[in-house]
C-alpha cells in the first residue's frame, strides 16, 4: 500500500504543474489612467460650457421677467385692436350690405327709367296737355284722333311706374346715406385700431431693443453647444477604447485564472493526498501505540488489589485479634486528637480548603486538659489523607476505633477477593475480545473519572466562583470544628462517585 502511494505521489509530482505568474497591470493601468485624465478633462470642458450657456440662459430669462409688464401691456392692447377690429368688419358688413342694396335699387331705377319717357307726374301732365290742344285745335282723321286718345290713356297708366321709380331713387338714397355713416364710423375705428397700434409699435420698439442686446450677447450659445456635442463624441470615442483595453486585459486575466485554477487545483489533490498518506501514518501509529498500552497495560484492578493490602498492612497495628496488646503510643497532642476524634461525624462541608486544617490555639490546650488517653479498644484511629482515599476507592467505611479493626479487615479481604476475580473476569473477556469498557485493565470507574477531570478543567470557571471550580463534587473532604465547650470535632466526608 505505501508503495502504491509512493508510486501514485511521484507520478503527480513529475506533472506538477508551475504556478503562473500574475498578468503586470501596470501598463493597463497606466494606459487607463491616461484615457481616463482625457476624458475627465473633456467632462470638465462640458461642464464649463453648460455653465456658460446656462448663464446666458439666465441673463436672458432675467430680461424676459423685467419686460413682462411691457409684454402683459403688449397683449392686452392686442386684445383690444382685435376687440375693435372685429367691430370695423362688424360696420364693414353692414356698408357692404347698404351698398349692395344701394346698387340694386339704382339698378331697377334706371331700367325703368330706360323703358319710359316720362318720369315725373308734371312731364306726363304737360304731354297730356300738348296732346289734348292738338285735339282740340287740329284737324285729323279718325285712327289719328283714336291714337292720340290711346296715347293719353298710356301717360295716365304711366303715373304709377313714375311712383315706382320715385320709390327706388328714395330707397338707393336712403342707402346711400346708411352706407356712408357706415363709412364714417370705420374711418372711427380705424383711427382707434391705428393709435393701438402705434402704442404696440413702441412697446415692441422697445422690446426688440433688449432682445437684440440680449441676442448680442448670446451670439457663441450655438458655437459652443457645437463644441459641446463634439467633446461628446470625443469622450465617447476615448470609452470606447477603454472599453477596448479592457476586453484585451480581460482575455489575458482569463487565459492567467485558467492556468491558476489547473494549478490550485493540482495543489488540492496534492494536499488531499498527503493528508491520506498522514490519516494512515496516523492510523498506524495509533494502532501501534494501542496495542502497546494494551502489551504493557497494569493488571485489571491493580490499584483497588494494592489498596486493599495497604489497608491489611496499616490497619493491622491495630488488629486485637492478632495478639498486639502494646498500647498505642500516645503524646501529649496525640492524645487530645484522639479525645477529639470520638465524636467524629460524616458531614457534607462546603466551605474552601483553605481553612480545613485551621485548629485554634484552645484546641491545643485542650487538648493538653484532656490528655487521658482510653484503653486500646477505645483508641481513635487518626487517619491520613491517602489513608482516607484508600478507604474511599475500595468503598468500605473508614475505620474510626480499634475496636473496629478486626471487621474492617475482613471486609477488606472480601473487597480484595471480590477485586480478584473481577481480575480474573476481566482478563477472560480481554482474552476473548468482547471487552468494550476500557483498554489495558482500567475499569469504567477510573474512565469516569479522567472523564470529570477533564470536564472540570475545561469548565472550571463556569463551575464555580475559582478556576479550578470549586463547586465540582470532591471525593474526601476533612474539617476541624472548635466548639464553645473548646471541644474539637473532626468532620470526614466521603462522597461516592455515580454512575450516570
Amino acid at each position: 500500500m505505501t508503495s502504491e502511494k509512493t508510486t501514485g505521489s511521484t507520478a503527480t509530482t513529475a506533472q506538477r504543474l508551475s504556478r503562473p505568474p500574475k498578468p503586470d497591470r501596470d501598463e493597463f493601468e497606466r494606459k487607463i489612467a491616461a484615457l481616463k485624465e482625457i476624458t475627465e478633462a473633456k467632462q470638465r470642458r462640458i461642464e464649463e460650457i453648460k455653465s456658460i450657456v446656462n448663464a446666458k440662459k439666465g441673463d436672458r430669462q432675467r430680461h424676459n421677467d423685467a419686460n413682462a409688464p411691457l409684454i402683459e401691456k403688449f397683449k392686452a392692447l392686442n386684445a383690444i385692436a382685435n376687440e375693435k377690429i372685429a367691430q370695423r368688419n362688424t360696420m364693414r358688413e353692414a356698408m357692404n350690405a347698404s351698398t349692395e342694396a344701394r346698387d340694386k335699387a339704382r339698378e331697377e331705377a334706371n331700367a325703368q327709367r330706360n323703358g319710359s319717357k316720362f318720369l315725373t307726374n308734371e312731364a306726363i301732365d304737360a304731354e297730356i296737355t300738348r296732346v289734348e290742344n292738338k285735339l282740340a285745335h287740329e284737324t285729323m282723321p279718325l285712327s289719328e284722333e283714336k291714337r292720340l286718345i290711346d296715347v293719353i290713356k298710356g301717360l295716365n297708366k304711366s303715373r304709377d311706374g313714375v311712383k315706382s321709380y320715385a320709390e327706388k331713387q328714395a330707397v338707393a338714397a336712403a342707402h346711400e346715406v346708411a352706407r356712408k355713416s357706415q363709412m364714417d364710423k370705420i374711418k372711427a375705428k380705424d383711427a382707434e385700431i391705428n393709435s393701438i397700434k402705434a402704442e404696440q409699435s413702441k412697446i415692441r420698439a422697445t422690446l426688440d431693443g433688449d432682445k437684440s442686446k440680449i441676442d448680442e450677447k448670446n451670439a457663441d450659445v450655438p458655437s459652443l453647444t457645437e463644441e459641446k456635442n463634439a467633446v461628446y463624441q470625443e469622450i465617447k470615442k476615448v470609452r470606447e477604447d477603454i472599453n477596448k483595453l479592457y476586453a484585451e486585459q480581460k482575455i489575458i486575466e482569463d487565459a492567467y485564472w485558467v492556468r491558476e485554477k489547473a494549478f490550485r487545483a493540482q495543489q488540492k489533490e496534492l494536499k488531499k493526498e498527503q493528508w491520506e498518506a498522514q490519516q494512515e501514518e496516523r492510523k498506524a501509529r495509533e494502532a501501534a501505540r494501542k496495542q502497546w498500552e494494551k502489551d504493557n497495560a497494569p493488571e485489571p484492578f491493580e490499584e483497588e488489589v494494592s489498596a486493599c493490602d495497604t489497608l491489611i498492612g496499616y490497619l493491622s497495628k491495630w488488629d486485637m485479634s492478632a495478639s498486639k496488646e502494646n498500647d498505642a503510643p500516645a503524646g501529649t497532642t496525640g492524645e487530645g486528637v484522639t479525645k477529639a476524634l470520638e465524636s467524629m461525624t460524616l458531614l457534607k462541608r462546603d466551605d474552601d480548603d483553605d481553612d480545613m486544617f485551621a485548629v485554634s490555639d484552645t484546641y491545643k490546650k485542650k487538648g493538653k486538659k484532656n490528655g487521658n488517653a482510653k484503653g486500646p479498644k477505645n483508641e481513635l484511629i487518626q487517619h491520613s489523607l491517602d489513608t482516607l482515599a484508600f478507604f474511599s476507592k475500595i468503598k468500605v467505611a473508614v475505620v474510626a476505633k480499634a475496636s473496629e479493626v478486626p471487621s474492617a479487615i475482613v471486609a477488606i479481604q472480601a473487597k480484595k477477593e471480590e477485586f480478584l476475580e473481577k481480575r480474573r473476569i476481566k482478563k477472560e473477556k480481554i482474552a476473548a475480545g468482547e471487552d468494550s469498557e476500557e483498554e489495558g485493565g482500567v475499569d469504567a470507574e477510573e474512565a469516569e473519572a479522567k472523564d470529570e477531570k477533564s470536564s472540570s478543567k475545561k469548565h472550571g470557571k463556569k463551575n464555580g466562583k475559582r478556576k479550578g471550580g470549586s463547586s465540582h463534587k470532591q471525593l474526601l473532604t476533612v474539617s476541624l470544628i472548635v466548639g464553645e465547650d473548646e471541644c474539637v470535632t473532626v468532620t470526614v466526608t466521603v462522597n461516592e462517585r455515580t454512575k450516570k
